[in-house]
Parts: structure tokens; C-alpha cells; sequence
């Protein structure tokens, strides 16, 4: 059986940036992003405190 392996991009300012090459910071702020988006089609709405 062949290894596969899962190379993440995303899409920043226009430009595809390779996951691995972002600092923690700006990977933390790239999965809040993600996350509050997959929030909003499920239906979920943020409700500030």
C-alpha cells in the first residue's frame, strides 16, 4: 500500500500559501477564520459577550 500525504494550502491576499510555512499566530488566526465560516453554514451565529 502507497503512503499518502496531505499538502494544505490556503488562500491569503490572493495568493496560495503553503500551511506549514505560516507562523503559529497566523495559523491560529487562518483556523478561526475556517472555523466562523463552517459555523455560519451550519447556521450557527456568534453571539458576543
Amino acid at each position: 500500500m502507497e503512503g499518502y500525504r496531505i499538502i494544505n494550502y490556503v488562500e491569503i491576499g490572493g495568493r496560495e500559501v503553503l500551511l506549514e510555512q505560516l507562523s503559529p499566530e497566523e495559523r491560529k488566526k487562518v483556523s478561526e477564520v475556517i472555523q466562523e465560516r463552517l459555523m455560519k453554514a451550519a447556521g450557527y451565529k456568534r453571539q458576543q459577550a
